[in-house]
């Protein structure tokens, strides 16, 4: 199962999951690609980035010391900001 936990940086999304018996917990950190400015490139097929600013990487360091201590805080607030891809539409 996952949890949503929460991140102090703007525009981040971190969610803790399952990464079975040899890797144990994990930390998946998630943002919207801004397909105008970033187009996606035959690249995007083989790795996986994450862009961020100074004030984000700082933010985002914190959160995920609070991850490898424990004490990572979930979130239950609103659905992270790339959900907007996956919910149903209310035609």
């Amino acid at each position: 199962m996952a949890t949503d936990i929460k991140s102090r940086a703007d525009g981040v999304d971190m969610t803790r999951f399952w990464g079975g018996n040899d890797r144990g917990t994990c930390v998946q950190v998630t943002m919207r690609r801004n397909s105008v400015q970033n187009p996606v490139t035959t690249g995007d097929k083989f790795f996986t980035s994450v862009s961020l600013t100074k004030e984000q990487a700082r933010q985002v360091a914190t959160d995920l010391m609070a991850f490898a201590e424990g004490k990572e805080v979930e979130d239950f607030g609103e659905a992270p900001q790339w959900a907007w891809c996956c919910t149903p539409s209310e035609d």
